[in-house]
């Protein structure tokens, strides 16, 4: 991995300075390059337990050197005002964001996008991951109805539905033969 990264800077450096080699003609292409590096800790579900996976990311990034400003005209610009009996537009308000919920399948697990939603129409996207067909079954505790579903869904397939939730905590499966047995069950929180 940091012989890959150091041969992409290496690359991007060539390109950045010109083909004579010297820095004199550089200067729109020259820059100070940073290396970011983050610790990602995951928490994944694997043979029906919750294991901490931990790795590193890194990134570089290229911020330009400054370059010397042009000395300024001494006689001072205009300044554009508003008439006074005008107000500045009024920027609308953002939309609320939508409710919804992303569903990762594996093999015999579930990953949510986070483990609470707010109560209503709530839209879910069940992304298969794993190698077999999953499904997605969603059921309040303690109701005894018919599960709302989302259909069998193929590998590295997708499928997405729009359900309306009431508060509670909700159940969630793989109705395919032995899956829920596998462990591929989870729990989500409707508030």
């Amino acid at each position: 991995m940091r012989v890959a990264a150091a041969a992409l800077l290496v690359a991007a450096l060539a390109l950045a300075l010109p083909a004579t080699g010297g820095a004199a003609g550089a200067a729109a292409g020259e820059c100070s390059w940073h290396r970011h590096s983050k610790r990602v800790v995951k928490h994944v579900r694997r043979h029906g337990r919750l294991r901490k996976v931990v790795r590193r990311q890194t990134r570089w990034t290229c911020d330009p050197v400054a370059t010397p400003l042009p000395v300024p005209d001494p006689s001072p610009l205009p300044v554009p005002t508003l008439p006074s009996s005008e107000t500045p537009p009024v920027a609308p308000e953002p939309e609320p964001e939508a409710n919804r919920l992303a569903v990762k399948s594996h093999e015999y697990y579930f990953v949510l996008s986070r483990p609470k939603v707010k109560a209503g129409e709530l839209t879910v996207e069940l992304n298969n991951q794993g190698e077999d067909a999953h499904d997605l079954d969603i059921r309040r505790e303690g109701d005894s109805g018919e599960p709302l579903q989302i259909p069998e869904t193929a590998s590295l397939g997708h499928n997405v539905a729009t359900f309306d939730l009431t508060p509670g905590t909700y159940r969630l499966w793989c109705s395919l033969p032995e899956h829920e047995e596998k462990g591929m069950h989870t729990t989500l929180v409707v508030e």
